[in-house]
């Protein structure tokens, strides 16, 4: 007795076009050889549609089949780094009120270190300039003073003309620079009148 062996499993042996055309064919080939001219003519109807089928099935096919298959491909990356100059403050430093005096004393002072400034700068010799909005009352200074652990303080610095920035911190290059004090300091001579409150903006710019 032979051995009876396992049909093949069409759809995976061909590819599903083949098994399409395969179908296709079994069909038209199963009409009737013998037919009235009515059927005939209807027999020769699906003999055209089953051939536009084939036609379409072979060449959309064709056409995948035709793509070649792609194992990596490409992107443009653009980069760039454009100057960086960032300065930031704390905030703003409590009101600077003269309301004593030392006996024998010309001048009388009253100073504030509560806030502090940051910076980031890519570039070299840069600085921090100063300058105020309005000239200060007659017999009065105010005088800044940034501190910096990267780069040169000038000092107390008095910027009661400054209309013009003046340097306070010099010699920065590629810099970052954290929580670094800002004191202010206000004095007044003697023989100052009393002075209603007035209030002066002072800027800092980062800058080359």
């Amino acid at each position: 007795m032979k051995p009876t062996s396992k049909p093949t499993n069409i759809s995976n042996a061909v590819p599903e076009s083949a098994t399409i055309l395969a179908v296709a064919s079994s069909f038209f080939y199963a009409a009737p050889k013998k037919c009235p001219s009515s059927d005939l003519r209807l027999n020769l109807s699906m003999v055209g549609i089953l051939t536009a089928i084939i036609l379409l099935v072979l060449v959309t096919t064709g056409a995948v089949w035709a793509q070649p298959g792609k194992s990596s491909v490409t992107q443009s990356v653009t980069i760039e780094v454009k100057p960086i100059t960032r300065l930031a403050v704390t905030g703003n430093p409590n009101p600077l009120i003269i309301n004593d005096a030392v006996p024998g004393s010309n001048l009388s002072s009253v100073s504030d270190e509560n806030t502090k400034y940051s910076l980031t700068t890519n570039l070299d010799n840069m600085k921090i300039v100063a300058s105020i909005s309005d000239r200060m009352p007659g017999g009065t200074k105010l005088m800044v003073r940034l501190s910096s652990s990267k780069a040169a303080s000038t000092g107390l610095v008095d910027v009661s003309d400054a209309l013009s920035p003046v340097d306070v911190v010099t010699g920065l290059s590629k810099a970052s620079d954290m929580n670094q004090a800002i004191s202010y300091t206000f004095a007044a001579n003697s023989d100052v009148d009393e002075i209603p409150t007035q209030t002066r903006v002072v800027t800092l710019t980062l800058t080359n």
